[in-house]
C-alpha cells in the first residue's frame, strides 16, 4: 500500500471513530431528564425561601408577648429576621400574622400578599399545650421550602410570654394590614440584604438556641392553617415565568462541554446574570 493510500485509510478510520463517539454523545445528552415547568417553579421558589431563616422565626417567636407583637417584631428593620423579597421590588416584604386553632393547640399563620388579592403563605407556628409545658413548631410551606422543614423546640408558660397568651381566653389575632396598608415602622419596607450577609447574621443570631429540626413533624395533626392553599407566588411562577425562570429552564441542561449548567443563582431566586438589571417584579406590583 502507497503512502497516499495509508494516509487515506487512516483519515477514513478516524472520521469513523470521531462519528461514533458523537452519536454516543448525542444518544447520551437526550437521555438526560429535562425539568417540568413545575420543577422549574420550585427550584426557583426554593431560592426565595431563604429570605426567612426558620430557627430564628421560631427564636422570635417564643420572645414575643402577644401575635401583634410578634408581627411588629417580624417587621422590625432591627430584628432583620424578616429578609423575604417574594414579589421582588428589593424591598423587604411585609408579613402578615393570623391566628387558627382551639383547645390546647393553636397556631399562627405567616403570610405576605404579593399584589393586591394574591396572598402566599410562607410558613405555619404550631403550638401544643401539655400542662405547663408544650412544643413549639415552625414548617415552612412546602411550596416555597419543599417537604420535610420542620423547626421545633420545648416551652414552659412561664419563659415564654406569647404560650400563656395564646392559650388565654380573649379575641382571635388577625393582622389589620394589607397590600399597601402598613404601619408606620414598617413603612414601605427596607432593601434586602444579599444572601450571605443575612445567612451569617441569622447563623450567629441562633447559635446556641434550643431549636432543632427535623425531617418530620412532632406535633401530629396540628390544626389546619386558614391559608393553607394560598399559594399565588407559586400559580404565578408556573403561568408567568420570569427572566430568571426562563434562565433557569435553559440553563438546567448540562453545557456540551463541561456538563455543568452555563448560569447559577445569585441571590434569592435571580439569577446572576438578571439580578442586576431586573425589568420588572417578581409578581408584579410594588408592596
Amino acid at each position: 500500500m502507497n503512502t497516499l493510500s495509508k494516509i487515506g485509510a487512516g483519515m477514513f478510520a478516524l472520521f469513523v471513530a470521531f462519528s461514533m463517539v458523537s452519536q454516543c454523545s448525542r444518544k447520551s445528552s437526550s437521555s438526560l431528564p429535562i425539568s417540568t415547568p413545575e420543577e422549574q417553579a420550585a427550584v426557583i421558589l426554593k431560592e426565595y425561601s431563604k429570605g426567612l431563616d426558620l430557627d430564628a422565626v421560631t427564636v422570635l417567636a417564643k420572645k414575643s408577648k402577644d401575635a401583634a407583637d410578634f408581627e411588629r417584631l417580624l417587621n422590625n428593620q432591627a430584628e432583620a429576621v424578616n429578609n423575604i423579597d417574594l414579589n421582588e421590588d428589593g424591598k423587604v416584604d411585609y408579613i402578615n400574622v393570623t391566628e387558627y386553632g382551639s383547645g390546647n393547640r393553636r397556631g399562627l399563620s405567616l403570610t405576605t400578599e404579593i399584589s393586591p388579592g394574591k396572598i402566599q403563605e410562607i410558613a405555619t407556628i404550631d403550638f401544643e399545650k401539655n400542662g405547663e409545658s408544650g412544643v413549639i413548631q415552625t414548617s415552612g410551606n412546602p411550596s416555597l421550602y419543599g417537604p420535610g422543614h420542620y423547626h421545633h423546640s420545648n416551652f414552659s408558660m412561664t419563659d415564654a410570654l406569647l404560650m400563656a397568651w395564646l392559650f388565654s381566653n380573649r379575641p382571635v389575632y388577625t393582622s389589620p394590614y394589607g397590600y399597601g396598608n402598613y404601619p408606620p415602622s414598617y413603612g414601605g419596607g427596607w432593601n434586602r440584604q444579599s444572601e450571605g450577609r443575612y445567612t451569617g447574621s441569622m447563623t450567629s443570631r441562633t447559635s446556641g438556641s434550643t431549636v432543632s429540626k427535623s425531617s418530620r413533624p412532632v406535633i401530629s395533626d396540628p390544626p389546619l392553617s386558614p391559608n393553607a392553599e394560598k399559594t399565588a407566588a407559586k400559580a404565578k411562577a408556573l403561568s408567568s415565568p420570569t427572566i430568571s425562570q426562563r434562565s433557569f429552564g435553559s440553563s438546567s441542561r448540562p453545557s456540551s462541554s463541561s456538563g455543568r449548567s452555563s448560569s447559577s443563582f445569585g441571590g434569592f431566586g435571580r439569577s446572576s446574570s438578571s439580578s442586576s438589571s431586573r425589568s420588572g417584579s417578581f409578581f408584579g406590583g410594588g408592596k
